[in-house]
């Protein structure tokens, strides 16, 4: 606990301890989000999420109000099948007339002191546009893809494959599904099976309560989805499905089509990947996709998730024409800089320079999550910012280093 002193009277920082906080800290969602989401988001994590405690809940109180928070959601992230752990900022809150006085920027800066004690590779979070970017953040993990096609573009097809609800023990073979769907993303969420009982047991997903379902041939699980919908806006949401075949497809878009029509909605909502082939059988029957809102990241130490990386990187090396590489590369942050030192193709150490005088490899350290994470190759981003400059003689070394991948976070929580 700390005190923040200001002219209306003494702020105090300190985390959830009462079941009196936890109602203020609900309170406080209500208020400034205005959803019932968001209060059932809050309630699981703290009553069910399997390793948050009280102290991943960041509060500011006046006078014994909570009047700012914010959480530190823990999850695991896989890059290339390197696992990272990633903080999220989540549930970020003010109420209106506390706002403009600083009290996110004494939590933020909290949340980033301890997301550096715990070791966290990467911050992360869904918020609100430009706001985030003067604590380091930047746009580099697609985030809302969503695939809109109206129920009545969906054809009546026939199916006899089974369709039931999901129950816990499917999970095992459920995460099995998420698994083998999830590599063709080279970043993904790792959901363990402690997440997916927790998910099951209060049916919520982030902040979304959803229905389960599990797809059969001849008692054998093939596929499953989770969907939800939203009566006001008559849309069904496809939620989550495991990657399908064009049989499975459809048993599933007569499931869905069914079921949407029964309850009087009218446009179907995938919120899935646009790589997942459900998505695409979607568009081949008229659907429409908007562009995407991205993921918000915050790289923890670059020479600490470079280090983590190394494997990945000599994987690169040996399957490109610098197998055999001998070469002190300086990735130059301008205030610093991260030096590789390679010998015949392998990695032999990986140090942080104070100096930046090396030229061959500028970049802005924020922009460069986004090539670290696949989103956007070295080409895109030298076309847009002018301090990310690459001289000629190591731009397919980066290229080689850092493809341009797809990517996909699926709930984590």
């Amino acid at each position: 606990m700390s005190n923040l002193n200001s002219e209306s009277g003494e702020y105090i920082f300190q985390h959830l301890e009462t079941e009196d906080d936890i109602e203020q800290n609900l309170e406080l969602m209500r208020t400034v989000f205005g959803q019932e989401g968001v209060d059932n988001l809050v309630k699981k994590l703290v009553y069910h999420h399997p390793t948050m405690t009280f102290r991943d809940f960041l509060v500011i109180k006046h006078h014994g109000k909570i009047v700012a928070g914010l959480n530190l959601i823990p999850m695991k992230w896989s890059i290339g099948g390197m696992p990272l752990k990633v903080a999220e900022m989540g549930c970020v809150a003010t109420l209106a007339d506390y706002r403009h006085r600083g009290l996110q920027r004494r939590l933020i800066n909290e949340f980033h002191k301890r997301a550096a004690e715990q070791e966290y590779n990467l911050c992360a979070i869904e918020g609100i546009p430009y706001f985030y970017r003067q604590f380091g953040y930047e746009y580099a993990l697609p985030l809302n893809e969503e695939t809109r096609i109206k129920l009545d573009q969906i054809p009546d097809y026939e199916s006899k494959l089974n369709i039931r609800s999901f129950i816990n023990k499917d999970i095992p073979k459920a995460s099995q599904l998420l698994t083998q769907s999830q590599r063709k993303f080279y970043v993904h969420t790792i959901r363990d099976e402690e997440i997916w009982k927790m998910q099951e047991e209060t049916r919520i997903e982030s902040e979304n309560r959803f229905e389960g379902y599990i797809l059969e041939k001849d008692d054998q699980t093939i596929a499953y989805f989770r969907i939800s919908d939203r009566p006001a806006e008559k849309e069904l949401i496809l939620r989550e499905v495991a990657d399908t075949n064009q049989n499975a497809s459809e048993a599933i878009l007569k499931f869905l089509k069914d079921i949407g029509e029964k309850r009087g909605l009218e446009t179907l909502v995938a919120r899935t990947s646009y790589y997942d082939p459900f998505a695409r059988q979607l568009v081949a029957l008229g659907a429409v996709q908007r562009m995407p809102y991205a993921w918000q990241i915050r790289v923890m130490d670059y020479a600490k998730i470079f280090l983590k990386m190394k494997s990945l990187f000599e994987k690169r090396f040996a399957a490109s024409a610098y197998c055999h590489l001998s070469e002190k590369l300086n990735f130059n942050f301008y205030r610093y800089a991260v030096q590789v030192a390679v010998e015949d193709g392998k990695i032999t150490d990986i140090n942080k320079l104070d100096s930046s005088e090396d030229r061959n490899i500028r970049v802005n350290p924020q922009v460069f999550a986004q090539l670290l994470l696949g989103h956007r190759s070295r080409e895109e981003l030298e076309a847009i910012y002018p301090d990310f400059i690459i001289y000629p003689s190591h731009k397919n070394l980066i290229d080689t280093l850092f493809p341009k991948l797809p990517s996909h976070i699926h709930s984590a929580y």
